[in-house]
Order: C-alpha cells, then sequence, then structure tokens
C-alpha cells in the first residue's frame, strides 16, 4: 500500500539475554559495539532493550525487502535530550527507536517514515546552507522566461520548481498571450510580460528579463516553442546574460538549430535534454545516445564546456573535466508531462543558492528524484503529476539536508 511508513518491532526476554552473555563469552562481542557494551554495563534491562533495538531494525529492513544489516552494523545512541536512535552502516539517516521493559520483558519498536537512504546517495551531494539568519537575498533571484501560446503549464512548473527549490525570489517572464493565465496561479512569483510573435517569445526578449546583473541564474526554454522570433530570442539571452544558466526542452531545440557555439557563453551553463533533444545537439540517432549515456554526455559536456544533465532512467550528470554522476533512483511516477520543466527550475534555484554547476545539477536531480520517489510511495506508481513533484520538494530536499548533517 503506497503511504505506509516503515516499522519494526521486537520483545524478548531479560533473562535470556543475561542467560547468553553469561553462557557465550563471545556473545557480546559479536552483538554489541564498545559504546553500547560501556552504557549497558551493570544493567541487564539494558542489554535486553539494545538486543530488541536491533532486532527490530533488521524487521524493519525485512519488512522494506532491504538487506538485514549485521548486529554490529547497527548501533543504538542516545540523543542529547535522552531519546534512542540506531545508526545503521550504509543507511544515511538513524532510525528513531521507542525502547522499553516491564519486568522480564523488553520491548523495541524502530520506525521510519520512508526507506533508508543509503550513504551512497547523498555521498556526492551537496547542499545549499541554510543560515538562520538569511533573508531572501541570500538565496539569490532566478530569472525564468519559458512559456508560449497551449505551453502556460511548463512556464509555470518551472518557475514553481525554482520557487520550491529555495529562491529567494523567482521573476517569470512569459510571453504576452499567456499572461494573464500564468499571472493568475503565480502568487508567489513575479510575473512579466514580454510582447510576443506568433504567439510565443520574440527577438527582443532578453529587454525584458531586467538587469542582467540581478540574476542569479537563468532557466530558459521550457514550453518556448520553435518560431523564429523564438529561437533568436534563445540566442540573444545565452549570449548576454553573464548569470549561471538552466536551458532545456525547446531551448535545447532551438541551440541546435542555431548551432549555438556553448563555449562563447559569459558565464556556467547547464543544459538538461532528454536523449531526443540530447540526440539533436549531438546529431545522432536517439539509439545511439542510448547505447553509451555516459560517454555521449561527457563528451558533449567536455567539448562545449557545458554541464549536461542527460535525462531518463539513470540520469547522467557530466562536466567539461571529466566527473559523471549517475543518479540510482529508480521512480517511473516521473515518467509525466512537466516534470522536466520541475527539474530545470529546481536546478535554477541551486545555482542562485550559489552551488557550482555540476554540484547544482546534481543536487537538483537527487532532489527531484527524491521528491518524485516520494509520490510514487504516497501515489503509486501511475497517475502522478509535475504539480505533485513541485509540492513534494520541499520535504525531499529537507530529509537529504538531515541526511548530511547525519553524516557531519
Amino acid at each position: 500500500m503506497p503511504g505506509l511508513p516503515l516499522v519494526g518491532i521486537d520483545i524478548t526476554s531479560v533473562a535470556r539475554v543475561t542467560g547468553l552473555r553469561g553462557r557465550r563469552d563471545e556473545f557480546a562481542a559479536k552483538v554489541f559495539t564498545a559504546a553500547e557494551a560501556a552504557y549497558c554495563e551493570g544493567h541487564d534491562e539494558r542489554w535486553a532493550a539494545r538486543w530488541a533495538a536491533k532486532e527490530a531494525v533488521r524487521k524493519l529492513a525485512g519488512g522494506a525487502d532491504l538487506p538485514l544489516p549485521a548486529w554490529l552494523d547497527i548501533e543504538v545512541t542516545m540523543a542529547a535530550a535522552g531519546a534512542p536512535w540506531a545508526k545503521v552502516k550504509g543507511w544515511a539517516e538513524p532510525v528513531a527507536l521507542s525502547l522499553s521493559h516491564d519486568g522480564d520483558t523488553a520491548i523495541a519498536v524502530a520506525a521510519l517514515s520512508d526507506p533508508p537512504l543509503p550513504t551512497a546517495s547523498v555521498s556526492e551531494l551537496v547542499l545549499p546552507n541554510r543560515p538562520a539568519a538569511a533573508h531572501k537575498g541570500t538565496f539569490g533571484r532566478v530569472v525564468v522566461a519559458a512559456g508560449s501560446r497551449g505551453y502556460s503549464g511548463a512556464a509555470y512548473l518551472a518557475a514553481m520548481g525554482a520557487a520550491r527549490g529555495g529562491a529567494g525570489l523567482v521573476q517569470l517572464v512569459v510571453p504576452e498571450s499567456i499572461y494573464a493565465i500564468v499571472a493568475a496561479r503565480c502568487a508567489e512569483i513575479v510575473v512579466v510580460p514580454a510582447p510576443d510573435e506568433d504567439g510565443g517569445f520574440g527577438p527582443a526578449l532578453w529587454r525584458w528579463m531586467g538587469d542582467e546583473s540581478r540574476a542569479s541564474a537563468v532557466v530558459i526554454g521550457c514550453g518556448f516553442g520553435q518560431t523564429p522570433g523564438a529561437q533568436r530570442a534563445l540566442v540573444d539571452v545565452t549570449g548576454r546574460f553573464p548569470a549561471p544558466m538552466v536551458v532545456d526542452a525547446d531551448g535545447l531545440n532551438a541551440a541546435a538549430a542555431r548551432n549555438i557555439d556553448w563555449r562563447r557563453r559569459p558565464g556556467p551553463t547547464v543544459l538538461t535534454p532528454h536523449p531526443a533533444e540530447m540526440a539533436r545537439l549531438c546529431n545522432l540517432d536517439v539509439s545511439a545516445v542510448q547505447a553509451n549515456r555516459e560517454r555521449v554526455a561527457s563528451d558533449f559536456a567536455e567539448r562545449n564546456n557545458i554541464v549536461v544533465v542527460l535525462k531518463g532512467a539513470g540520469t547522467v550528470i557530466a562536466d567539461p573535466e571529466g566527473r559523471i554522476h549517475v543518479d540510482d533512483h529508480d521512480v517511473v511516477a516521473l515518467a509525466s508531462a512537466g516534470t522536466g520543466d520541475v527539474l530545470a527550475g529546481l536546478v535554477g534555484a541551486m545555482l542562485s543558492q550559489g552551488l557550482e554547476a555540476f554540484d547544482a545539477a546534481v543536487a537538483g536531480v537527487t532532489i527531484h528524484a527524491e521528491a518524485g520517489a516520494a509520490v510514487q510511495r504516497r501515489l503509486g506508481r501511475s497517475g502522478a503529476l509535475a504539480g505533485d513533484v513541485v509540492d513534494a520538494l520541499p520535504a525531499a530536499q529537507e530529509r537529504l539536508r538531515r541526511a548530511l548533517e547525519a553524516q557531519a
């Protein structure tokens, strides 16, 4: 059933655990860490409660269809306020515990609201700092240029991806023909109309995006259309704005059509193509892209001095220095229109908060996938919408942030 918490429960006898310790000298060394043994010494009920806790954690793992951790890979610790937790080797987050004993009986309950994050999932993750004394200016200004007639949703989703990603301020520039539709939905976003051409942007778009120096990051291309005016607008914006930039969707198609030289960009650039868009950029067949995703993404990133996010199962992030990160999430719920627009805005939010381009791309992809996984657990594998992913972004980022803090 989607959305159920993970729980493990164990009940054991204090006398039984005491007897095992007395009869088998190696028992304690095989089951309890040195820190646990020091804490339990002289208190039979503590030994029993920790045995029960380890068994409860193993039952939780079994219920989540995960490999059972060894006893010594589970360590029961006490938080500063006195609450017990279990740290599990290979899991990024601690497991909440409830321990009690009554007479000869020790009881442990282990609980997680979501499946444990493997430590490998956060080993390459960097997230922006969120100081308590910050203000909106601390977290940057993302300027999103997106949308065309019939694609107002793409503009909204990209802007909301940036806002839910933690940007301090999001300014969304849309063609005048869809301004009223988009502005009515965007209470928390500044929406600016730009003169349109054939229902999309005209070549003077850059004049309506504001002072180039005020943008902390730019996101462009979602629902952009492929008219000559939109293509010219893309060329002008990519050449004028020095801020870190995310280019997605029709922005990539325009770049392929106009043969943009990314090496001439005045600032860091992240491209977020799906396989068909990657094929157009590289002048390859989609099958050739899919057959060697890492090599195709890495070669293009190196040749063009950019970061590439090649989307799909096993999303590949590659940078010009040869770094590659492959996301290992498997979330079929993300196979829904608009989720790519959300990702583009989210990466823009990471850039606006000061992450360098490769780290911003890895963070955006990881948060996006965690949000998608949370939606899938709650709603199931089909029928999830991009808006559901938007709503899940803050909790997904917080979960990852807490996992990083637990490792510090």
